[in-house]
């Protein structure tokens, strides 16, 4: 078992060395092959597109995401770039993947057209190819700017290194975080819907923890990701199976998709970029298995499906019932498949007539294609009139006030009131244009809320934001002297939020309170929690 006595990387080099680690000709064979595998698929639905749908909107928004989708891809999955750039260049991909790749790769295969119910289907995927290219620039430039290399040294050196960053955690720790994680999951959100904790700092601190729930599912990783090489761990597979079970357990009594989604997909992306950048190599019998894994997935990806729409369907009486009987009911309803198909075809007919947020048919996989929300976003900010603008701009300067802690803005603001902004972006927006009550907390867009507070001067803003994403994830991974890359538990657990929220969020001020209050908790809670589980059995 890897004790955490010391560093991760032992003799971890912190600057970026000349060094260039060759990775395993094997892995570099499968790699390729599958990348440019997947380029020609896009570029393959692109063409796809054209023959479910002729209508020149959707042709266009189809070569517009297949074309630019190709290129990004391409661009972020050259291995040595992945290695040297890990969570950066994750960062550019998950953009580009979460708002119009996935779109276009799941609507082919659906065989619906990509601009299937949405209302500003040119203007959308305009603004996003715009920005991707945007964003694969910046990335380059980051790249290539010794001043980015030397703040991300700084961080790492001054900041990062001296809390422990670094050091890898033991089993035992991960199984700590994981339990905290959950339970904090459990007991911040079940029986608890519609309440609000303006000013609780103690809930909100607590909140926080449950993101490290998904910290036992690193233990069979750690291996490729978080040790050094001559390290080994014990992996008891019965027990991460039990603790599978009682995750998918708080989902259910949370009603959340995206509590047990988030975590699958958290393990996937560590495997991924351990595969791309060498650490977990591939051999002709875990090709057989991949294969396999592959060829089965639509097995389990069926049930996730039908669990996730029985989840929609009992988030109706998630208010008056408790977690226990919310769980009981999402499992009762997921044995009645008249009550799945009811909600399906129901869904159909919404897609038909007014405003839904219907657009990928699996529920669980839609919360990762985020292209309707921001479709619905700016064509809201489309409609706007100049008044209409002037009061976005004026929620976007309070939501940016809110973050200061209360006794600042009590003192700035003092006719502020926290719990009078108790609703989203989405939900202002559309408040607004058609007048509907605010509090739904309906998803929104940074992109769309961005160029109607901004206009063009969010290009710059949304470069801010680009950097300041690729600094701090950099800085979260390190270099051993022979030129090894290493993630740091703490990029592990993170790495789903860079992944789709590095470059846009629910709005301007999300995205800001995100950089300057929820990752720097974040630090503190997992360095907190580091320092306290040492030496803590658990019995």
């Amino acid at each position: 078992m890897t004790e955490s006595g010391g560093l991760a990387s032992g003799d971890a080099a912190f600057g970026w060395r000349s060094l260039r680690r060759r990775i395993d000709s094997g892995n570099a064979r499968y790699v390729a092959k599958a990348r440019w595998g997947v380029v020609v698929l896009v570029l393959l639905c692109a063409a796809i597109q054209a023959g479910i749908s002729p209508d020149i909107a959707n042709v266009f928004c189809a070569v517009s995401a297949g074309l630019v989708g190709a290129w990004v891809f391409s661009y972020c999955t050259r291995p040595g770039r992945i290695e040297r750039h890990t969570i950066s260049t994750l960062v550019v991909l998950g953009f580009q993947v979460h708002s119009t790749l996935a779109a276009l790769i799941v609507q082919t295969l659906a065989w619906k057209p990509i601009t299937f119910n949405l209302e500003a289907p040119v203007t959308t995927f305009s603004a996003l190819a715009l920005l991707q290219i945007w964003a694969a620039a910046l990335h380059w430039l980051y790249i290539q700017s010794r001043v980015m290399h030397a703040i991300t040294f700084t961080i790492r050196q001054r900041i990062f290194a001296p809390l422990g960053v670094y050091r890898a955690p033991t089993n035992r720790q991960l199984w700590w975080m994981g339990l905290l994680g959950s339970f904090a999951s459990w007991y911040t959100n079940a029986d608890r819907w519609g309440e609000d904790n303006f000013g609780d700092i103690a809930f909100k601190l607590l909140a926080g923890l449950s993101q490290f729930s998904v910290a036992p599912f690193l233990i069979p990783i750690a291996a490729y990701l978080i040790d050094p090489p001559d390290r080994k761990r014990q992996v008891n597979w019965l027990t991460l199976t039990a603790y599978c079970a009682l995750t998918l357990y708080i989902a259910l009594a949370r009603n959340s998709r995206g509590a047990f989604a988030i975590n699958a997909l958290t393990v996937l992306l560590c495997l991924a970029i351990a595969v791309l950048i060498g650490r977990f190599i591939l051999t002709r019998r875990g090709m057989i298995w991949m294969a396999a894994a592959v060829l089965l997935s639509p097995i389990p990806a069926g049930i996730l499906s039908d669990l996730a729409t029985a989840m929609v369907i009992a988030r109706d009486d998630r208010s008056d019932i408790s977690s226990q009987e919310l769980v009981l009911s999402t499992i009762g309803t997921y044995f009645d498949g008249q009550a799945l198909q009811s909600r399906r075809e129901m869904d159909r007919i919404l897609a038909e007539g007014s405003y839904n947020e219907i657009y990928v048919d699996n529920p669980l996989l839609a919360l990762f294609v985020s292209t309707k929300y921001i479709d619905h976003n700016i064509a809201l900010g489309l409609s706007l009139s100049q008044t209409g603008e002037d009061l976005a701009r004026e929620n976007a300067v309070n939501q940016l006030l809110l973050l200061l802690p209360t006794p600042v803005l009590n003192f700035i603001a003092p006719g502020l009131d926290k719990s009078g902004y108790a609703f989203s972006s989405g939900d202002y927006y559309n408040f607004l244009v058609t007048g509907d009550e605010l509090g739904g907390y309906r998803t929104g867009s940074s992109i769309a809320d961005g160029f109607v507070v901004l206009g063009a001067f969010y290009m710059a803003v949304f470069a801010l934001f680009a950097f300041a994403s690729f600094l701090v994830g950099d800085a979260l991974i390190i270099r051993m002297a022979d030129g090894r890359v290493l993630l740091s538990t703490l990029a592990c657990i993170c790495i789903t939020r860079f992944f789709m929220n590095g470059l846009m969020d629910e709005s301007v001020a999300v995205q800001a309170g995100n950089l300057v209050r929820a990752l720097p908790q974040t630090v503190l809670l997992y360095v907190l929690m580091f320092w306290l589980t040492r030496g803590v059995t658990l019995r």
